[in-house]
């Protein structure tokens, strides 16, 4: 039963190996991959290939120049007097100029929300402000301050020291102002990361995504199989084993009782002995070869019983050998069909792709014909249409023909009698006379 024991042991043990080798096996193949598409997704270019990309990122850059110069105004303002000397004179009457403005402008908005009342002259007369000359000072005054805000620019851009001076109050500026300038920082950079990439490269790196992303779930699947089947396999170990011990616990309760059973026979038969001693000395030498013999036989058993054990012990262990070998080959026929059933998926998955591709040829064509059907039955039908609108035509111009030379002979007719009255009306005239 010992022996059992341990080869049971042995078997587990070979099982977590196993179990061991399969993760690691597992582990490289969904690692590797993981590598590769870290190496895939970074861009390929560091520079830009184009010169519209080099002018679409120019004009980030300038608008984010431009907007840190403009949102640094309200401070210099603010502290003119202590800038004036670094920015020089015409900055500074420009920057008062734009302040001046500004003032002006917000007057003038203010002027617009507040409810419009007429003003009364020093005569006693009403002037009235329309809506629209009011529309149109703010129109104006919204022109000159942009046209101030690009001289000031312009003015800064020419003067790099003064440039270089208030880039130095850059924690001057407001929350929002810092908040859209990293908001223009960022996607300059988001611009600049999707302009390294052609859309050809975007299209392979999304495929190529999507096949990892595949292949991790059937992964995972079959992970999840193994796991299954080995904790099912764990499980069956363990009610073996423990089949195992209960066997093995009865059987030393069974030894400890007979243990316990040849002390008391033992003490027994000592007491007889003493007992029978001097009546049975006699026989105590027949006895003593009787249980020498016995004895010798016992030993022979137990010599035959230990090799017996040894066959036995041999056999489970080539039947352990056979067992581990089965499931290895097992694993490796296991791996093969996985192998194979992965080379079929891919087969199948570039045939979808080639059945694609012709459907949609199929279908661009199909729809190309029918277009041109559609389009000579709608010809017909309008060749049919002026048909017909011809035939009424020539039938209302007969019609219109048949009364016409109908009323013309009424005409005439009409005329001739009147004619051939008065011919009759003068010859009555004559024979009077």
């Amino acid at each position: 039963m010992a022996t059992e024991a341990i080869e049971q042991k042995n078997q587990i043990e070979a099982v977590e190996t196993n179990r061991a080798r399969i993760d690691d096996n597992l582990t490289l193949k969904t690692v590797s991959p993981k590598v590769d598409v870290l190496q895939i997704l970074e861009p390929v270019r560091r520079k830009l290939a184009s010169i519209e990309a080099e002018r679409i990122i120019s004009v980030i850059e300038k608008t984010i120049d431009k907007l840190e110069k403009v949102t640094l105004l309200p401070h210099i303002s603010n502290n003119l007097s202590r800038f004036s000397v670094a920015l020089g004179l015409e900055l500074t009457c420009a920057i008062r100029e734009h302040v001046r403005l500004e003032q002006h402008f917000y007057y003038t908005v203010t002027k617009l929300i507040e409810i419009e009342h007429p003003e009364e002259d020093q005569n006693g007369m009403h002037k009235v402000k329309t809506k629209a000359e009011r529309y149109n000072n703010f129109t104006l005054l919204q022109q000159a301050l942009g046209s101030s805000v690009k001289n000031i620019i312009r003015l800064f851009d020419g003067n790099p020291s003064a440039c270089q001076i208030i880039q130095m109050e850059c924690r001057a500026r407001k929350p929002v102002c810092m908040g859209l300038i990293l908001a223009l920082k960022k996607l300059r950079n988001f611009v600049f990361g999707r302009l390294l990439i052609s859309p050809s490269e975007e299209k392979d790196k999304t495929e190529f995504v999507e096949n990892i992303i595949l292949q991790d779930k059937q992964n995972t699947v079959i992970i999840a199989t193994l796991e299954a089947e080995l904790a099912a396999a764990i499980k069956d170990k363990e009610n073996e084993m423990l089949k195992k011990n209960e066997i093995i616990r009865k059987l030393k309760n069974n030894l400890l009782q007979l243990d316990l059973f040849s002390e008391d026979s033992i003490r027994q038969i000592k007491q007889d002995s003493e007992k029978q001693q001097q009546g049975d000395q006699k026989d105590s030498e027949g006895r003593i070869v009787k249980l020498q013999e016995e004895i010798a036989q016992l030993r022979t058993q137990l010599n035959n019983s230990i090799t017996e054990h040894r066959s036995t012990e041999q056999s489970l262990r080539k039947r352990k050998y056979k067992t581990e070998t089965e499931i290895e080959n097992w694993i490796q026929k296991y791996d093969a069909d996985i192998e194979e059933k992965q080379e079929e998926y891919e087969q199948l998955i570039k045939i979808h792709k080639d059945e694609g591709i012709l459907l949609f040829e199929l279908e661009s064509k199909i729809e190309a014909i029918e277009s041109e059907y559609v389009q000579v039955v709608e010809d017909r039908k309008r060749r049919a249409e002026e048909k017909r609108i011809r035939e009424e035509q020539i039938y209302l111009m007969g019609r219109a023909a048949v009364t016409i030379q109908s009323f013309w002979k009424g005409f005439k007719v009409r005329q001739l009698i009147k004619s051939l009255k008065k011919k009759k009306k003068k010859k009555g005239k004559g024979r009077r006379k």
